[in-house]
């Protein structure tokens, strides 16, 4: 069957989404780069906040309309499929997330009926095989879930409680992975410091990567994204093996608000102070350490102090990367319930921390200037430039094309609030 696979959202739906791709090729389906070559389509949803929901509703329909049979999976399920309604519906088939290596079973044909066959469309349109341009960056998901209780998060309520992917089978991806020519992994769930507080056996986060770290092959490991309050109990050793070589030296950390009044609304179980002390000692630990973060504006009951309080911790730890969100009210959520302030008011502060932001990268990324470092080319980019990332994970751009999983030693020549641009040394 001619399968179209479509995800949305944060790295961990890439990586289901990916994943479900290459189940669906093993079992001898055709993965097709457009809806309109496809039988079936695929839709890894996402609900994070209700302009992307409302993204992912029409992207139902538009899928609906042209295909015989699509598969729903993703945040959405089970919590929000009521908003899937019209036209489409009854040839849907909503799949929760932890039942998704399901998937290539549901979409095999009816009894009796004989799979398309593959390499052609019946429009004549030659297929591209998924192998043939396999990526060289791929996630990794290492659990589902998470332990924390963010008033806010409707990925919490979507993917339910902490279960975490076996070392073994972790380590079985990985190896997969790179037996494919991929360069960059990336290991994500909602909150990667969690990883193992649902053993029994005491191994977490850093055992885990050093498991995967023994895997032979020329790549390096991107640990995703994780709270203060889970990475507290294992922050000396976490970035011990951060700090290897194996390891891009990049801390996704969020800080979310840098009042602690708001912190405790949202239930985040740490504060501003913590979350800066962890940044100094990381910092301290790995010098050339690239640090992201993220920052919820707007939240319900948030004051022009709390603001400032949060421009004050930015300012701070003046992080390379920042993703700037106004607070959305999901369903079933407890901050759904609080009291919400003017969208002119979030909107002004939205604006404000962006323009922070922007400034704050800049000055970061200009110190690179003048710099040579060992970067590896991940991705093409406009035109004939290509991206490459430094070992901390600065991306670097190259005017010229260069092959996808090429290391080179390349010099900084300018900075730009998001990027790096370079050139071979």
């Amino acid at each position: 069957m001619r399968v179209y696979v479509e995800s949305y959202g944060c790295s961990q739906n890439q990586g289901e989404g990916a994943a479900i791709a290459r189940a669906l090729a093993e079992e001898g389906h055709e993965i097709v780069p457009e809806p309109r070559d496809a039988e079936a389509g695929i839709l890894v949803s996402c609900g994070v906040i209700a302009s992307t929901e409302a993204r992912m509703v029409r992207r139902w329909q538009a899928l609906a309309e042209r295909l015989p049979r699509v598969l729903v999976t993703g945040c959405l399920v089970p919590l929000r499929t009521d908003l899937l309604d019209g036209p489409g519906r009854d040839r849907t088939l909503f799949v929760p997330i932890r039942e998704q290596a399901r998937i290539p079973a549901l979409l095999l044909p009816p009894p009796g009926e004989v799979p398309a066959p593959s390499g052609r469309s019946p429009g004549g349109l030659a297929m591209v095989p998924l192998a043939a341009h396999p990526p060289v960056t791929e996630e990794v998901v290492i659990a589902q879930g998470c332990t924390s209780g963010c008033s806010y998060c409707y990925s919490r309520l979507a993917r339910g409680p902490l279960e975490s992917v076996p070392i073994p089978e972790v380590v079985r991806r990985v190896r997969s992975a790179v037996a494919r020519g991929v360069h960059e992994v990336r290991l994500t769930s909602l909150d990667t410091a969690a990883w193992g507080l649902d053993r029994t056996d005491g191994a977490r986060l850093p055992d885990l990567l050093r498991a995967v770290a023994q895997v032979p092959g020329e790549f390096r490991i991107r640990v995703g994204m994780m709270s203060p309050q889970t990475l507290r109990s294992i922050l000396d050793d976490h970035l011990e093996v951060l700090a290897s070589d194996r390891c891009y030296h990049f801390l996704h950390l969020p800080a979310q608000s840098g009042s602690d009044r708001v912190l405790h609304s949202m239930r985040r179980g740490y504060t501003a102070a913590e979350f800066e002390r962890q940044v100094a000692e990381a910092r301290g630990r790995i010098p050339d350490l690239a640090l992201s973060t993220d920052v919820i504006v707007g939240f319900p009951g948030e004051t022009d102090d709390d603001h400032r309080a949060t421009e004050a911790l930015l300012e701070s730890v003046a992080p390379e990367m920042v993703n700037v969100t106004r607070f959305s009210a999901r369903p079933g959520t407890p901050a759904a319930r609080l009291p919400r302030l003017p969208p002119s008011v979030a909107k002004g502060r939205s604006r404000a921390l962006t323009t922070l932001r922007q400034r704050l990268a800049r000055a970061r990324f200009e110190r690179w200037i003048g710099r040579e470092l060992p970067a590896r080319v991940l991705e093409h980019g406009a035109g004939s430039s290509s991206v490459a990332r430094f070992p901390n994970y600065l991306p670097v751009v190259l005017g010229e094309r260069q092959a996808l999983g090429r290391t080179l030693t390349v010099r900084v020549d300018g900075a730009r609030a998001t990027y790096l641009l370079g050139r071979p040394a």
